[in-house]
């Protein structure tokens, strides 16, 4: 009789837990498995001693950034990208990206779906950004400022956080103001990132089909 009991009690009330149990760790191990993958980079351009602007005959010469971040992925396209800003008293850098008429870069590598960064506009003006894929022309997103009409026009944001995401990876991005003025749009802390799910590993799958064969074979013993 004592035998009959304790096997109803591990009937009723351990093999119950126990699958629970288990079922619940199987399914942790699933998801951190099969959960998303970031590959994330951001670049506030500090590491870098910006070049001082030296003008003459009517030109503003700097530091025109190209290649300087490419083992991060990032590429600035053309001459109109300019490394601006200054050392401050403790020795850190505080820089920014300044576009003259515009800036053009370009992700190399594994190509993100999200951006973001801080942006700034001299005169005030909206700030355009053309964004491309691998092979064509996606979407232009537009930030707060001056449009041209009342309507259409926001209120300006001093150092608005853009940010957009893209149904496939990015390519290049191209940054305007409104005016495309010589001191166009400035833009700071840029974040990148590439979002993937893969697909489930074979572990994944024998643990799940395994947690489904145990709790099978508990609920016939019952």
């Amino acid at each position: 009789m004592f035998v009959s009991k304790a096997k109803q009690f591990t009937q009723s009330y351990l093999y119950p837990k126990l699958s629970s149990a288990i079922a619940s760790a199987l399914l942790i191990i699933s998801m951190s498995t099969i959960s998303h993958h970031v590959h994330a980079v951001f670049i506030d351009f500090d590491d870098i001693t910006a070049l001082p602007a030296e003008p003459f005959d009517g030109c503003l010469c700097g530091h025109v950034l190209s290649n300087e971040y490419a083992s991060q992925g990032l590429i600035f396209n053309g001459d109109s990208s300019w490394l601006i800003g200054g050392v401050l008293p403790d020795g850190t850098n505080r820089n920014g990206v300044q576009g003259f008429n515009g800036i053009s870069l370009s992700f190399v590598g594994t190509l993100p779906n999200f951006i973001s960064f801080n942006a700034f506009s001299v005169n005030e003006d909206a700030i355009f950004i053309a964004v491309y894929g691998e092979n064509d022309y996606l979407f232009t997103h537009v930030g707060s400022g001056w449009q041209g009409t009342e309507e259409t026009s926001t209120p300006y944001i001093p150092g608005e956080l853009i940010s957009f995401t893209a149904t496939e990876g990015i390519k290049s991005l191209h940054i305007s103001s409104l005016f495309s003025l010589r001191t166009g749009p400035y833009i700071d802390n840029l974040t990148f990132e590439s979002r993937s799910v893969p697909e489930p590993a074979p572990f994944v799958l024998f643990s799940l089909a395994l947690a489904g064969l145990f709790w099978r074979r508990l609920v016939a013993n019952r």
